[in-house]
């Protein structure tokens, strides 16, 4: 063949459609037997865990479990504090892309909301607002020319690094620890709640997730069963991702805790003073690798006539990302009654993404943080209240140039957090948060798919010298594609050492 085109297999990825869903969810929650009839509720911490992904057809049903942890006030002479922990299966059911058989989805699930009703002393209702947020992305391999052989053929050729998806997966990831209580706490009769948070998420080097697992405990003391004690860890988690590719340019990783249960345990003296934890964490990563590919553009012969045949695709020419801490404060009003804010026993604070917004110079971030607490009002602090709170915040992130064409993937993740008691009802909250965001640069170009058309160029009778006046816009490729020469014979006829483009009006000579 007289002209052939060189491919090279390409592999490229696109966000092909994104969904979001709120789903309302009820649950009865029955009192076990065990536990006493309810008086009132003081807080209600719930998580929305994600756990199955199953597609039908059409259709694509997201699954997982509601996991209530819900302290209240017991209906009995002492009014102890008890606690209730409970799951409730959820599902939301999702179009599949039309067309699309091999189809990846990253799934961000959050509870925007919940109620929670005293129906009798023996049962409560609860509904929940469950938020989901799908990205589909569809991965394809195309062939683009990167050479094009044949006699007295010439092309040009652009380097274009761009950016593929190499995996996408997830790793679960077991916690198993037993833990001390500080030796001024008393043992324990029984673990009424335990907030856990996920911070410092990274990887190393050696594809190891570092994170934090934070834990909030709140227990009843076997020597006072009518009070309550709380006990604060972090535990650290390290596992190996153990990826199948060994070579990548970026990684990104969303942890998220699937479960956490725990138990007193005994020590060598047989008091309950340690606390076994028992765990998972879901690691969900997406692992990119670039690559710098020769790309055909543009091509001519001297004997032949051609067409290439061109495709437009959209490519991800970069792949990084960006981080900012902020500090989030405020002042939240807590209901005493007639009495005051005595003691803090619990705060668990977890941020909630609410959106996130490119406009092309930034990206406007709003998210909330769901306050947990548990706190003691009274001079003996002997009542105790919850509640749980939102608290509201902005902040924009300037995206290192202005790029319109670029999908971002934003993430919140709490550093550490204080509080401090400001007044006779109102607490001060500190929260130092990291907003992560991971941006694909997009970029539309043309790539070779083909050849077509070849046949004999016509010849024309040319006189033996050409002069020809260099228009505004001209080039020596431009030039040597009109009359079929090569850019070095025009070199040579005009005696350039060097490959420079013409400036206007400047007389380019063609010699024979």
């Amino acid at each position: 063949m007289a002209v052939e085109l060189i491919k090279k297999p390409i592999s490229l990825y696109q966000v092909i459609d994104e969904q979001q869903k709120e789903e309302l969810v009820e649950t009865g929650i029955i009192v076990p037997d065990s536990k006493p009839d309810v008086l009132d509720i003081l807080a209600v911490d719930v998580s929305a865990v994600v756990k199955t992904r199953e597609k039908t057809g059409r259709v694509m049903e997201i699954g997982g479990e509601l996991c209530y942890q819900v302290i209240y006030r017991a209906d009995n002479q002492e009014q102890s504090i008890e606690a209730i922990n409970v799951s409730a299966p959820w599902s939301v059911s999702f179009s599949y892309p039309a067309g699309e058989e091999s189809v990846h989805t990253i799934v961000r699930s959050t509870v925007e909301h919940t109620d929670v009703e005293i129906i009798n002393g023996r049962k409560l209702g609860a509904k929940s607002v469950v938020k989901m947020n799908v990205k589909f992305l569809a991965v394809q391999t195309v062939e683009a020319g990167e050479n094009l052989q044949g006699e007295n053929v010439y092309q040009k050729a652009d380097q274009q690094e761009i950016a593929m998806i190499e995996d996408i997966g997830e790793r679960n990831i077991n916690i198993s620890e037993l833990l001390e209580l500080p030796n001024n706490k008393p043992a324990i009769e029984e673990i009424l709640y335990c907030g856990a948070v996920l911070r410092d998420v990274n990887v190393s080097g050696n594809d190891t997730l570092e994170s934090v697992l934070e834990l909030n405990i709140l227990y009843r003391p076997d020597n006072d069963s009518a009070q309550v004690e709380n006990a604060f860890f972090e535990v650290p988690v390290s596992a190996k991702l153990d990826l199948d590719n060994t070579y990548y340019t970026s990684l990104t990783v969303n942890g998220t805790i699937r479960s956490v249960n725990a138990r007193p345990d005994e020590d060598l003296d047989g008091l309950l003073t340690r606390i076994r934890i028992d765990g998972e964490i879901c690691a969900e990563y997406v692992v990119y690798a670039s690559e710098n590919v020769n790309l055909v553009n543009d091509a001519y012969a001297t004997d032949y006539d051609f067409e290439l045949e061109k495709k437009p695709v959209t490519v991800s020419v970069e792949e990084k990302d960006i981080s900012e801490n902020i500090q989030v404060n405020a002042n939240l009003p807590l209901e005493c009654g007639n009495d005051t804010l005595q003691e803090v026993q619990c705060v668990c604070v977890k941020p909630r993404l609410l959106s996130a917004e490119n406009d092309g110079n930034g990206i406007e971030v709003t998210g909330c943080l769901n306050v947990f607490v548990l706190y003691g009002t009274g001079t003996d602090m002997r009542i105790l209240r919850g509640a749980s709170q939102e608290v509201q915040f902005t902040h924009r992130i300037a995206l290192p140039e202005e790029n319109p064409a670029c999908d971002c993937d934003v993430q919140l993740a709490v550093n550490s957090s204080s509080h401090d008691i400001r007044s006779g009802n109102e607490l001060a909250i500190k929260a130092d948060l990291t907003i992560k965001a991971h941006l694909s640069v997009k970029a539309k170009i043309n790539i070779v798919t083909g050849v077509k058309g070849i046949r004999p160029a016509e010849k024309k009778e040319n006189p033996p010298i050409l002069i020809y006046y260099a228009q505004d816009g001209d080039t020596l490729w431009s030039i040597a594609r009109k009359y079929r020469v090569s850019i070095q014979k025009i070199m040579n006829d005009n005696g350039m050492t060097e490959e420079t483009d013409p400036a206007a009006g400047q007389k380019i000579f063609l010699i024979g």
